[in-house]
């Protein structure tokens, strides 16, 4: 078994690097670490070689400045990228907040991942023509925002890629509802559906009784629970949805735009500078780690995320059940998700086996929450055209479809700020030659 790990020095991929060189009992096997910042790899490196020497882990560790170096034989290729690092980041805050746009996060849906594909699907597009040179049969493991943005542009681009989105939001709304419902979260009988951070719960069982609404009672009565966004949408559309509350906030009109909206949920506004000191802070912690200053917490070796799941599973052929990101068109014809487009990217139940991911059919999606889903695949299959028809317009396109930006300026102003983000990316050399002006 050989797994690769673009982007490995990713400041918040740490634990699941060192899951990787945790995985006992599947017998030698190779992780080959890739990423451009020296200092990085070199980080990445000494941290997957110190989670396998304390978990006693019989894996190899190699280092990579270039993914071409590393893909040879691979089994799985899991991509954690961030093109252009905290840096590139700067501008797709600094100036929608010059035009009184209010952000939060900027990577999943709103203008910040609209700019943020058309620098990443490029360097995709290189590595997947490289896995079909190089490792035809490797899964592609994409953990990287936009997730739904980045699969599309991958299957648009390299349908003979076996790509798979994967992200750990899901999971984690069901464990932060098993904490708000006193209730193991190993015992909540929970399914979902939808876009990726915007997947909504459309069961929720415990010991064979229906407790949604003992959580729709708790949205309503909770003082701490009740000011949050997700509880705020749970009293409107009916249904809890994952991801943050600071997330959710701008994938919808209803917040940001509003003073009063920000101050009653309490909303980081344009957090940049707090992003990147916490950045810092973690390749901070994990170069301690890399250079021996501090042991190995073995606790980081447990992260939950699913691509470690994957590669076991790719290994034992046991079946895991996890969730993941497709396209939402099944063998069969059918879709995934009936209520989403078949060309859009569902997040789904799944199993992974010894064959690798195969989606499964979800449970009907309220209406109320398609809608909202719908409106978010449009911006992305706008947000992607841009970038892989190489039309300049559809950026703009996108960015008039975004419910936050279109809640908070007129269309002019839209454009405008978009050919300024654009100008500003063209000159530090990240956007793509077709989107010059």
């Amino acid at each position: 078994m050989k797994v690769v790990v673009m982007g490995a020095g990713s400041a918040q991929f740490m634990p699941e690097l060192a899951d990787f060189c945790s995985l006992t009992g599947i017998g030698p096997y190779e992780v080959a670490v890739v990423d451009t910042d020296p200092r990085r790899l070199a980080i990445a490196g000494g941290v997957a070689r110190a989670a396998a020497a304390a978990t006693a882990t019989p894996v190899t560790v190699s280092e990579h400045a270039h993914h071409s170096h590393a893909l040879d034989g691979a089994d799985a290729v899991v991509v954690s990228i961030g093109v252009g690092l905290q840096e590139s980041i700067r501008p797709d805050f600094e100036i929608p907040a010059r035009y009184g746009l209010r952000q939060t996060v900027a990577d999943t849906v709103g203008i910040g991942a609209v700019i943020r594909i058309l620098r990443t699907a490029p360097v995709l597009a290189g590595l997947a023509e490289e896995m079909q040179r190089q490792c035809p049969n490797a899964l592609l493991l994409n953990v990287t925002n936009p997730m739904a943005m980045c699969c599309m542009a991958l299957h648009r681009m390299a349908p003979a890629v076996r790509t798979v989105g994967l992200c750990h939001s899901t999971w984690q709304t069901a464990a932060t509802v098993a904490d708000l419902l006193h209730i193991p979260v190993e015992e909540l009988d929970f399914a979902g559906a939808g876009v990726n951070h915007q997947v909504f719960l459309t069961r929720l069982w415990h010991d064979g009784t229906d407790v949604y609404p003992r959580l729709r009672e708790l949205a309503r009565t909770d003082p701490e629970f009740g000011r949050t966004v997700r509880a705020d949408m749970l009293r409107r559309l009916g249904h809890f949805v994952t991801e943050s509350s600071k997330h959710n906030a701008e994938y919808v009109p209803w917040y940001l735009p509003w003073q009063s909206e920000v101050e009653r949920h309490s909303l980081p506004v344009n957090p940049y500078a707090d992003r990147r000191a916490d950045n810092e802070r973690w390749v901070e912690g994990a170069a301690a780690v890399a250079e021996g200053r501090v042991p190995f917490p073995v606790q980081l070796a447990q992260s939950g995320e699913y691509a470690p799941r994957i590669v076991r599973s790719l290994v034992d052929g046991e079946r895991r059940p996890i969730y993941a990101n497709v396209p939402n068109r099944a063998p069969d014809g059918s879709r995934w998700v009936a209520e989403l487009p078949e060309w859009g990217v569902v997040e789904v139940p799944a199993v992974a086996d010894g064959g690798g991911v195969t989606p499964l059919h979800a449970e009907p999606l309220p209406p109320q929450c398609a809608a909202l889903n719908r409106r978010y695949l449009d911006v992305c299959d706008l947000a992607v055209r841009a970038v892989t028809e190489g039309e300049r317009a559809h950026v703009h396109h996108a960015a008039l479809l975004d419910a936050n930006a279109a809640a908070t300026m007129p269309a002019e102003r839209i454009e405008a700020m978009v050919d300024e983000l654009l100008d500003a990316h063209q000159a530090a050399g990240r956007l793509p030659e077709a989107l010059w002006r």
